[in-house]
């Protein structure tokens, strides 16, 4: 039974019900640029968002960080200043490099995926701001300001949805799109410093922050299987099937990917309460068990809802009916529960320091590319490579990382 008086079960329906609204307008967003585009088109916009989750790598990972160790300073605003400022510092030197090697990387990633280079370019300024924006969240998280923290995602969705459209009415199209994707990103980061005012007001006060230089590579590596294990198989499709597989292939894959979005609220509930716990030597099993509970559910609701209803789903994200989206969608579903299942077991794990052993959860991301491509004779069967991808992930997911 749930206890709804429990500070995990308060702090994810808040996170929910906001980031609901925050996956709705991001459904908006995509609902409107399938519906204005060729459907060769959206799988290009697909394949640039592959990309663009690279920027998400960067958020996830200096979120995850900041949310560690601001957590043990979450009434200290003086300290929590400190880790702010000494973030942002730290990072910049980073971002830049990052954002050099990105531009050259795009030189050879233009060819092989037949994406325009001014796409790559828009999606290299997406990643360097990318890097800064969770600093600000990763405090509020910390804080456990989840209102805040959910508003400051709600603005970020709005921005996006707004900017896009107006570009791609335009007449600037997958550019457009993209364009809206980083002004949104860019006005996002002005947005989060506002929920900080009271922390960049106060006096600051130098925090401790030992051994985040080594928690951080296990944070990286972990969010970067995360969010490639969703989206290589985009790019893979792009790169092996004609525009008009790959972009039903990005249909399906849209559709799933809800389940992997809808079940991060509980992940970032779960995180700082778990640390707290960690570091007053508690046990968070019983808040863990409830966090998996809770994923379970979304997970079979999703399901079943998929299962029943996928054409329809289908028609109102396309506005067209595409049997050929029928079963990878099913089964993308599927492996995107798999996914999910281990995106809470990992950052439980690091919220309680157990990083011993992650190294060997990227051989997991080999595995699924190889197996991607063995069974790449049709969507069917790539899809279906996608679902086992993600149970053998899972597994490893169980059995890797201990303290």
């Amino acid at each position: 039974m749930i206890d709804f008086k429990s500070k995990l079960v308060r702090g994810s329906l808040v996170l929910l019900s906001l980031v609901g609204i925050f996956n709705v307008l991001n459904f908006v967003y995509h609902l409107l640029m399938v519906r204005i585009m060729p459907v060769e088109d959206f799988g290009m916009l697909k394949r640039v968002f592959a990309f663009l989750y690279i920027g998400a790598i960067f958020m996830e990972s200096v979120q995850t960080v900041v949310v560690k160790y601001s957590s043990n300073f979450r009434k200290n605003d003086g300290k929590l200043k400190n880790i702010f400022l000494r973030s942002n510092r730290e990072i910049i030197f980073p971002s830049i490099i990052v954002l050099i090697v990105f531009l050259l990387i795009s030189l050879i990633i233009s060819p092989v995926f037949n994406i325009a280079y001014s796409l790559l370019f828009a999606t290299s300024i997406f990643i360097l701001f990318s890097m800064f924006v969770p600093i600000a969240r990763g405090i509020l998280q910390g804080q456990q300001r989840f209102f805040a923290l959910g508003f400051s995602m709600l603005g970020e969705a709005i921005l996006k949805i707004g900017a896009s459209f107006l570009l791609v009415y335009f007449g600037l199209g997958v550019l457009g799109a993209v364009w809206g994707v980083v002004i949104s990103i860019i006005l996002s980061f002005v947005l989060s410093l506002f929920y900080l005012k009271d922390v960049l007001s106060s006096k600051i006060e130098t925090a401790q922050l030992d051994g985040i230089r080594s928690y951080s590579k296990p944070v990286f590596l972990i969010t970067s299987m995360l969010i490639l294990f969703i989206n290589v198989d985009v790019l893979i499709a792009g790169n092996i099937f004609g525009d008009f597989e790959a972009g039903i292939y990005a249909i399906a894959s849209t559709i799933a990917l809800i389940i992997f979005i809808a079940v991060q609220p509980i992940n970032k509930v779960l995180f700082p309460i778990s640390v707290v716990e960690f570091n007053q030597n508690k046990s968070s099993n019983r808040n863990f068990k409830l966090a998996i509970g809770i994923v379970i559910s979304i997970c079979f609701v999703a399901i079943l809802i998929i299962t029943f209803f996928t054409d329809l789903i289908i028609y109102l994200l396309s506005g067209r009916y595409i049997p050929e989206a029928n079963i990878p969608t099913k089964l993308l579903s599927l492996g995107t529960m798999m996914l999910s299942l281990s995106s809470t077991i990992l950052y439980y794990k690091l919220s309680r320091g157990m990083t011993n052993g992650y190294q060997w959860l990227s051989i997991g991301l080999f595995v699924e590319i190889i197996i991607l491509y063995l069974l790449s004779g049709n969507l069917i069967y790539y899809s279906f490579g996608f679902f086992i991808s993600n149970v053998i992930f899972f597994i490893g997911s169980l059995a890797l990382l201990r303290k």
